[in-house]
């Protein structure tokens, strides 16, 4: 019987087949796209959710919002060495690296101006002007200083030797009573090298030309005076040294005139223990010249540091700490510098000139052709490096250690924060102190105010690499670079004009220690060597000398719910035994925060910047996202796929019902009549279901989707639940078929004209069949609103729908996948209405019969059938966007109101679907047999 059936109507049993067979194949290839999007989001997590540690333990109170670049370098100790001990034997622990940020110590680098050129060998006396200029914030800061000078003499010029209470003794036994001498020079104390005139008179050159004697002034107004004389045989020796007691001639001769400028390089130095250092980040894989450093390099007799003058040293050795250095410094400073050589009898007149008289002297001469040289101070800094590895030389003397609290930030109404000024400055600076970063040019004063670790003393304090490393070699991944200790991420802006005006470049500090941004670790020692420097030092700070400690938790290759619960155990643990704060960062990612920076003091504007920074629970985040995305996906397709069968299997059933209403005039019971129905749905459902099994697999391949075996096996049982559950209403109605009813022709009952006008009667019309309508109207709701959803990640959320570098690496944001699967959903709700449209007309069939006989226009009826099409598809979107919009909040946890005009666009172009969709009803209509329909009737 079934098969008969199916035989005698192929027409209808072909298009039942051809509905099924399209759902339950679309499903199936639009379901293995989710899988796909799935895998591929664990895929991304997997490979980029792990920094290189998974808990930050620290002292400081625990942290409520975004983690801070600097959070590992954030204190000066808290933790003690037991408890890193204890740290270690947590079980679970692989590595905990710790770091104790000692301080950042005043570099400085050799800055040497060749001005050989510029000198005159005929000439007695000549007076030689380096001019400067130098500019950070990438150019946007600018400070002209006050010129150096160069002092060249033939005549004999006698450097200081030493000194008592009362007199300035100098190489050549000449005494100078210390008051006659600072009342000859003002400002310097006195003690300038002494020149032999003929007459046998000695005058002093002073060591400086003031315009001002304002500390403000300092860089602008007080230019320093180098004196040098020219011996006979054409070679240069330097009278503006101190000898301690030794004769004139120890100081060595030179045949080039090189001039030592001040430069100052602010360099974070901190302590780590180098086997663990190298478990957690590789870095003994990243030394590029020397040796890496040991846990037994300890503090050791300081040597001549590299590239400082050649004269022999006098006293006892100084102590030098090993340092492994970077190669690179993250300073931005430039000096642009201009060699002249001043004209006209100004030379004579510096000897026994004052240091205020000397300044309008030498500023108001002419010049002479001059000579440019640019310098860099990273440049700087790596040669400085270079030649002190090869010579395992000292890099420089340190003076002191500053210990700078982290940049305070102020909330702005927008969301970001604004960098707010130091609370002190000049005034509470401790002079001594701030008098070593005197060669700053950015400095603004107030650096005693860092709580600064004094190395001024007896011993002398340098640093000696015992090798250099790449941090640029160290192994990071890209969505965990706000993590990275070595190699952090600077801030660039945020806007275009901040942009330009950095010269879409990072911003980088310049050489003040107290600036902005912070810079990392780049100075690294042993514990062994830190412990003797606090005890020679500061005794206090020994007993809890780290900062942070760095764990990695071992058993973690891939981001799951056993990982986190690993890493979470270990945090318990460790706050438990220590006490101390952690910061499980695992899953964690790089978001970009934004911040305003004011203008500075030395010209640069204000800059909207993005700092990067760490957002917690990132990944979590992300899978649950992925998860809850498919799960909506999926849910959508299930709807529309069941009511796009639900309508055909409804519309055979209807045109069959003169045929069910003789088989119950003959006998059949109802139950009979609904198992009937069942079986012709159910077959047809089978056969689509192995039809469509085969089918999936070809179009997965094309569409670049894996459709995995069991879900092609489950293509067949889901054909058949899919037929069975959609024929289930149409076999009740016709258990229900009464026999004299359906034999007879189906005459609407009269009803009132309300409408008046061919959009009103298209309302009439859709009201007529409100089940139709709804299910049309929820095939396209599902459609619009999958498209919403996916457009939505795609267009209004520029860093990933949970806004971090990890969530731009993932499917959350929208994978060609997803595209698949929504354009799957969409086609299918556009089938909908063309089916809803399409049964419409034919149910219909005879009054658009009769009104082309009673002289209705096509145009007309097309019209019609256009405003129906209007209808549906304006409650379809309407109930789309709100479900998309919906979804977006449920998987971000808010709606961007950008999301408007795409929901308005999204809503345009379904309507245009819905128009289009109308088109093959409106072709029916002219093809209506009139004369048969009306003679029906």
């Amino acid at each position: 019987m079934v098969r008969l059936q199916l035989r005698n109507t192929p027409g209808r049993s072909l298009a039942m087949f051809a509905a099924v067979l399209m759902a339950t194949t679309g499903f199936t290839v639009l379901t293995g796209a989710a899988s796909t999007s799935r895998l591929v989001a664990s895929g991304s997590v997997d490979g980029q959710f792990r920094p290189s540690y998974d808990i930050l333990v620290h002292p400081a109170a625990p942290v409520t919002g975004l983690l801070h670049q600097d959070r590992p370098t954030a204190a000066y100790g808290g933790i003690t060495l037991d408890q890193w001990r204890q740290i270690e034997r947590v079980p679970g622990v692989e590595v905990a690296a710790p770091l104790a940020v000692l301080g950042i110590a005043d570099i400085q680098p050799d800055l040497q101006v060749d001005v050989t050129e510029q000198v005159d060998r005929s000439a007695e006396r000549q007076v030689i002007e380096i001019a400067r200029r130098i500019s950070g914030d990438r150019g946007l800061s600018t400070v002209t200083a006050a010129p150096a000078y160069v002092y060249v003499s033939r005549r004999p010029l006698v450097p200081l030797a030493d000194l008592n209470s009362q007199a300035f003794i100098y190489a050549d036994g000449t005494r100078v009573r210390q008051p006659t001498s600072a009342a000859e020079c003002p400002g310097t104390g006195g003690g300038g090298p002494l020149e032999v005139q003929p007459d046998g008179r000695r005058r002093q050159v002073c060591n400086i030309a003031a315009g001002s004697f304002d500390p403000d002034a300092r860089r602008t107004q007080v230019g320093t005076i180098d004196a040098y004389q020219l011996l006979p045989d054409g070679t240069f020796r330097r009278a503006s040294v101190f000898t301690s007691g030794r004769p004139a001639s120890v100081v060595p001769a030179t045949a080039r005139l090189e001039i030592q400028l001040p430069s100052v390089a602010p360099a974070v130095i901190a302590a780590i223990d180098p086997a663990a250092e190298a478990r957690l980040v590789g870095l003994d894989q990243a030394v590029r010249r020397g040796r890496y450093l040991t846990g037994v390099d300890a503090v050791a007799p300081a040597g001549r540091v590299a590239g400082t003058s050649s004269l022999p040293p006098n006293g006892p050795a100084g102590r030098t700490l090993p340092v492994l250095a970077a190669d690179t410094l993250a300073v931005d400073e430039r000096m642009d510098i201009s060699v002249s050589r001043l004209t006209g009898r100004v030379a004579d007149q510096v000897p026994g000139t004052a240091t205020q008289a000397l300044w309008p002297l030498l500023n108001a001469s002419a010049q002479g052709p001059s000579q440019a040289v640019q310098h860099d101070l990273a440049q700087l800094y790596r040669a400085r490096l270079d030649a002190a590895v090869a010579e395992r030389a000292p890099l420089s003397a340190m003076m002191t250690l500053l210990r700078p609290g982290p940049p305070a930030y102020a909330p702005q109404p927008d969301g970001s924060d604004q960098l707010l000024p130091r609370s002190d400055g000049p005034d509470a600076a401790d002079p001594t102190i701030d008098d070593a970063w005197r060669d700053s040019w950015f400095g603004t004063g107030g650096a005693a105010t860092a709580d600064p670790v004094s190395l001024a003393d007896r011993s002398g304090w340098s640093v000696t690499p015992v090798g250099s490393f790449a941090p640029d070699a160290l192994e990071s991944a890209a969505a965990q670079q706000a993590l990275d200790l070595y190699r952090p991420t600077p801030p660039v802006g945020a806007d275009a004009r901040s942009r330009d005006l950095l010269g879409d470049r990072a911003l980088l500090a310049a050489d003040d220690p107290l600036g902005y941004p912070r810079q990392p670790p780049s100075l690294l020692t042993s514990l062994t060597a830190a412990g003797e420097l606090y005890a020679s030092v500061a005794p206090a700070l020994a007993a809890a000398p780290l900062s942070s400690v760095r764990i990695r938790v071992a058993g973690i290759d891939r981001f799951d719910a056993v990982a986190r619960e690993r890493v979470r155990m270990v945090a318990d643990e460790v706050v438990r035994q220590t006490g101390l704060t952690v910061e499980v960062v695992l899953g964690g990612s790089t978001v970009r925060s934004p911040v305003l920076l004011p203008g500075g003091e030395f010209g640069r504007p204000d800059l909207n910047l993005v700092e990067a920074r760490t957002r917690k629970g990132v990944a979590t985040e992300i899978v649950t996202a992925v998860d809850r995305k498919n799960i909506l996906l999926l849910g959508l397709l299930l709807v529309v796929c069941a009511l796009l069968v639900g309508n055909a299997v409804s519309t055979a059933v209807r045109v069959r019902r003169r045929e069910l209403a003789v088989l119950a005039c003959i006998g059949w019971p109802g139950w009979r009549l609904s198992m009937l129905v069942l079986a012709e749905t159910t077959a047809l459902g089978l056969t689509a279901g192995v039809f469509g099994a085969g089918l999936s697999v070809l179009l997965g391949r094309f569409a670049g989707v894996q459709v995995s075996g069991a879900v092609t096996v489950l293509c067949v049982p889901l054909a058949v639940l899919l037929t069975a559950v959609a024929s289930a209403l149409p076999a009740l109605r016709a258990a229900r078929t009464r026999s004299a009813e359906a034999l007879h022709p189906s005459v609407a009952p009269a009803r009132r004209a309300a409408a008046g006008s061919l959009a009103g009667l298209a309302v009439a019309n859709l009201r007529r069949a409100p089940a139709r309508t709804i299910a049309g109207a929820t095939s396209l709701a599902a459609g619009v609103g999958a498209v919403t959803l996916i457009l939505a990640a795609l267009w209004a959320f520029n860093d990933g729908m949970v806004g971090s570098l990890l969530g731009e690496a993932v499917s959350v944001q929208v994978r060609e996948v997803d595209l698949v699967a929504v354009g799957g959903v969409l086609l299918f709700g556009v089938l909908g209405v063309a089916d809803v449209l399409y049964l419409n007309v034919r149910e219909r069939s005879a009054e658009f019969a009769t009104l082309r006989a009673v002289g209705w226009p096509d145009v007309a009826l097309n019209r019609l059938v256009v405003y129906e099409a209007i209808g549906v598809g304006a409650l379809g979107c309407f109930l789309g966007v709100a479900a998309g919009l919906g979804s977006v909040a449920l998987l971000v946890g808010r709606v961007d109101g950008r999301l408007a005009l795409l929901a308005l666009a999204v809503t345009g172009a379904a309507l245009l679907l819905t128009v289009l969709a109308a088109l093959v009803p409106a072709i029916l209509i002219r093809r209506l047999p009139i004369a048969v329909l009306l003679g029906e009737q």
